[in-house]
């Protein structure tokens, strides 16, 4: 069974990206379960393509989504997506959508499947920071979360990530950051406990 992890390429004239640099560093299998790394674009017609021929090939039991909050200093797991594209920053093809529904006749808002409080409780115990975020804001993360909630079957565990700058941002811009290796840490507790969250519901 297939449990897929997504990051963004960079963008905003960025030339890295830690949840794309991420990928890397995650495991490739966890409880019997593959995991299926694949970096999404920042394009707003673009990245919904290839989000629909990942769960088509891959028909994953669980995905968690990762992004990056440039002004975070910690991880965020998202409680919900909103129903609307509005870019301050173009993506990377130049489109800058505003006040535009991401799907027709679809709710206003969506919310999370993973199981938000287990992953920060494990956070926490291992000296990870993070916090329960409640907004994925209006660009591509929250467009690929809406999309992945919207798309993916109710019993699929599918939510988003925002990850802080890292240690190369840092070198760039000055500011808070958590190594990209205690965010990999992180990022494979989120996808062990939503793993056994999935073996508890089937057992």
């Amino acid at each position: 069974m297939n449990l897929l992890v997504t990051g963004f390429e960079p963008f905003a004239g960025l030339s890295h990206n830690p949840s794309s640099a991420i990928l890397e560093l995650l495991p490739e299998h966890l409880q019997n379960h593959q995991i299926i790394k694949a970096r999404l674009p920042v394009d707003t017609r673009h990245a919904p393509e290839e989000l629909a021929r990942l769960y088509r090939v891959y028909q994953p039991v669980a995905a968690v989504h990762l992004g990056l909050a440039v002004n975070r200093p910690l991880l965020s797991i998202e409680r919900l997506a909103v129903n609307l594209l509005d870019f301050e920053t173009p993506d990377n093809a130049g489109a800058r959508p505003q006040d535009q529904p991401i799907l027709l006749q679809a709710p206003l808002a969506l919310a999370s499947r993973l199981p938000l409080r287990m992953i920060q409780s494990e956070w926490r115990r291992e000296g990870i920071p993070g916090l329960l975020s409640n907004s994925a804001g209006t660009y591509l993360c929250n467009q690929v979360m809406f999309l992945a909630l919207a798309w993916l079957p109710q019993g699929v565990p599918t939510g988003f990530i925002h990850l802080p700058p890292d240690e190369t941002l840092a070198l760039h811009q000055p500011q808070a950051y958590l190594p990209l290796s205690t965010q990999a840490k992180a990022v494979s507790i989120a996808i062990e406990t939503t793993l056994s969250s999935v073996q508890a519901k089937s057992a």
